[in-house]
């Protein structure tokens, strides 16, 4: 790997952590087409993006979705079913992320609300490795808005060409590259093994 690098930047869902965005309807009995049509499902994932920018709190945004699922469910059942989204270390990446650490800074960027960043404390070892966190709701934007990458260089004191950029979603990982930064499309722990390819 070219040595001009320092950060080793991961997201987290669905590249070191399982989710499963079905366990929030599922969790609410909602499994079929049908059983979620009265619903307005985009004014739901509406309202997530505004809780994961911090503009509200928890208390405020199970407000609105109590609301918007017509009081059929407590706030305490839509919370559980949200944060059932996340599920569990995805295993295979950590002796990658234990290997990275030992040659690279490596840091955590995640599009995420407090609730689910508080479960990922509660259940998760491998984000125990992560010096460095930044997380939507307290940045106060999300990926892949050119502020948050910005924000990351500025806190670790890297130029963003110092930093290569792990995501699932080819959008976040145009809006790094459009910020400076490197960047690799996750499919699995094979695509980017190579990154350790001259240091093992």
């Amino acid at each position: 790997m070219n040595n001009d690098f320092k950060v080793i930047l991961f997201d987290l869902g669905r590249v070191l952590m399982h989710i499963d965005f079905e366990a929030f309807p599922n969790g609410l009995g909602l499994t079929t087409k049908e059983q979620r049509s009265p619903f307005n499902f985009e004014m739901i994932q509406h309202t997530v993006r505004i809780h994961e920018t911090g503009k509200i709190s928890t208390n405020e945004f199970l407000d609105l979705l109590y609301v918007i699922f017509q009081q059929k469910y407590s706030r305490e059942k839509i919370l559980n079913a949200f944060d059932s989204i996340i599920v569990e270390d995805n295993q295979e990446i950590i002796p990658l992320v234990e290997n990275i650490r030992r040659h690279y800074r490596i840091a955590i960027l995640s599009n995420t609300c407090i609730s689910h960043w508080e479960k990922v404390q509660r259940i998760s070892s491998l984000i125990k490795l992560f010096p460095d966190v930044f997380t939507s709701f307290q940045l106060g934007a999300m990926k892949p808005s050119p502020i948050v990458y910005e924000k990351v260089c500025e806190s670790m004191n890297v130029e963003p060409h110092e930093v290569i950029f792990i995501d699932d979603l080819k959008e976040n990982i145009d809006g790094a590259i459009t910020a400076g930064m490197n960047g690799i499309v996750f499919r699995d722990v094979d695509s980017i093994k190579y990154l350790m390819n001259d240091r093992n």
